[in-house]
């Protein structure tokens, strides 16, 4: 038999995210029987779908998105977890991100699960509603310490690692968030377009795009969702120089990538999360030979600064911006440069391949320990 790996996720944006998507092909052509658990909480898919070597598993329970509503129905998807839990009775959970350790670490108690803990994001920094300053630094301290207590924890960046301080947890593997080789063809735009797909947030620098691309006559795509829609949405869509085109499906964010002239990846690095973010459209930019726009401060900026891969700008500084983007716009030639060496870099260091062996191989070495 087969051995059997549930995946837990909170969320379930535009059904699936692609690292979990890939992650859980990896592992099924591996010979794993695999499952993934998530939380459907604005009850827009199926509970059962069917995808390519493995099952997802839906909880339905509506919850708000990044509001101080949601952690009163966090107790209800830790309780469903366990119960999906106790009835599949795999043999490792695979738990991302710190909402999914609870019922995780209680498998491993009453199942002798082993416990894989994907980190996507470091969880105080991330949470968008504000808590005292005490209760962050609690989480940040719980989190260390659970992180502990799983058998393999799974980092985006090894640049991470030092979250954890003097006592990190005994098995750690670096993967990275990169995307899988594919064909993906071009839309023609008739004007010069910058793309931005994500978290809907103020700390990803929307407001100033959409000004840069009103001063200089660009076009601003911007796709994904997340805890501030109510107030930036409205936003880009009363912009004539901006659009708003909903929470995409991976290929369709692949297609506009592919279709843009500019990939934006903006970080507010106030915020330690993005200071130390490794952002999956970095890599597709890369991927898909495109420069991108982003900010100091921040792991991503000091990357493309160095490797010559686009702009630099200064974050919340709406000039600033505009002049970043006024260079790459000014500039077609060096666009095509910085996209050729970000190709390189994707072929030789960043292909998804590496990481997929990667992830086998450390999920061999935790069953056979």
């Amino acid at each position: 038999m087969p051995a059997k790996v549930v995946f837990l996720r909170s969320k379930s944006p535009a059904g699936i995210e692609p690292r979990i998507d890939k992650e859980a092909r990896a592992l099924a052509a591996a010979g794993y029987e695999v499952h993934v658990l998530l939380w459907d909480r604005a009850l827009e898919h199926a509970e059962i779908e069917g995808r390519a070597g493995y099952t997802i598993h839906r909880v339905r329970i509506r919850a708000p998105e990044g509001r101080p509503g949601l952690a009163a129905k966090m107790p209800r998807w830790w309780l469903a977890a366990r119960r999906f839990l106790g009835q599949f009775r795999p043999e490792v959970v695979h738990a991302v991100d710190f909402d999914c350790l609870p019922p995780a670490l209680a498998a491993k108690r009453s199942l002798g699960a082993k416990i894989v803990y994907d980190i996507f994001d470091f969880y105080a920094p991330m949470i968008a509603v504000n808590l005292p300053s005490w209760l962050r630094e609690a989480l940040t301290r719980l989190e260390r310490r659970l992180a502990r207590d799983a058998d393999l924890v799974i980092l985006p960046d090894a640049a991470r690692l030092g979250f954890f301080g003097s006592e990190p947890p005994p098995a750690i593997v670096e993967i990275m968030n990169v995307p899988e080789e594919r064909a993906v063809t071009p839309r023609p735009r008739p004007l010069f377009t910058v793309f931005y797909g994500g978290q809907i947030a103020r700390d990803r620098g929307i407001r100033e795009l959409v000004r840069a691309c009103e001063a200089l006559g660009a076009r601003l795509v911007v796709a994904g969702h997340g805890p501030d829609e109510a107030t930036l949405v409205p936003y880009v869509e009363a912009s004539p120089a901006a659009e708003f085109v909903g929470n995409l499906p991976y290929e369709e964010v692949l297609a506009w990538t592919a279709s843009c002239d500019v990939v934006a990846a903006l970080y507010d690095p106030a915020l330690p999360n993005n200071r130390q973010a490794s952002p999956n459209k970095l890599f597709e930019s890369m991927m898909l030979s495109k420069p991108v726009l982003t900010n100091e401060g921040t792991l991503v900026g000091d990357f493309v600064a160095r490797e010559g891969l686009g702009a630099v700008a200064r974050y919340g500084d709406a000039d600033s911006v505009r002049a970043a983007l006024e260079k790459l716009m000014m500039s077609p030639q060096a666009c095509a440069e910085m996209g050729a060496r970000g190709r390189t870099l994707y072929e030789t260091r960043f292909r998804w391949e590496i990481m997929r062996d990667r992830l086998v191989s450390a999920y061999r070495a935790l069953l056979e320990a």
